[in-house]
């Protein structure tokens, strides 16, 4: 089984962020992976459509499909794993329960590896929240002090945060 200690500390390192920022929720909206951010927080592999809320009062959650939902749970990382049948609808439904009034999200204009979210999946997730408003900014306002703190630099191997800076540059040219 795979460690997960340092994708535990990274994730309490967010938390502390998301307290020092004044932000109620971060917000990783994934689908097979697509996120790069998915890597280095939490660090479980998914196949389906998944998503992982942290907040700033400590709470981890995540709702992922019935084949990625063991492993979310195993990794030991979250309070509450929620399977689902409607993805939409049950990451709604966790939202709404937590009302957050500033979410921060995985976009941004100057930081590849913070800029996961497609247009689409941010539409779709908006959609589906109704008459619900919130306050949306860019996970850049505190990843980058959270890679800087997360930083494993090892003689035989490479950190999450090494392999993942790597494909965000790769991706850019």
């Amino acid at each position: 089984m795979k460690d997960y200690s340092y994708h535990k500390k990274v994730i309490d390192d967010v938390i502390t962020k998301l307290n020092e920022s004044d932000i109620d929720l971060y917000l990783i909206i994934t689908a097979e992976g697509c996120d790069p951010m998915t890597e280095f927080i939490p660090g479980v592999d998914t196949v389906g459509s998944s998503a992982f809320l942290f907040t700033k009062d400590g709470k981890k959650l995540a709702t992922a499909s019935s084949i990625d939902a063991q492993d979310v749970e195993e990794s030991g990382l979250f309070d509450e794993v929620r399977h689902y049948e409607n993805y939409d609808e049950t990451l709604a439904q966790m939202v709404l329960e937590l009302k957050p009034k500033k979410i921060a999200l995985d976009f941004s204009e100057g930081n590849a590896f913070c800029d996961g979210l497609t247009m689409g999946k941010y539409e779709k997730f908006v959609q589906s929240l109704g008459d619900f408003t919130f306050e949306a900014c860019s996970a850049d306002l505190f990843i980058p002090a959270v890679q800087e703190q997360n930083r494993l630099w090892e003689d035989t191997s490479e950190s999450v945060y090494c392999r993942q800076f790597r494909l965000c540059l790769a991706s850019q040219f």
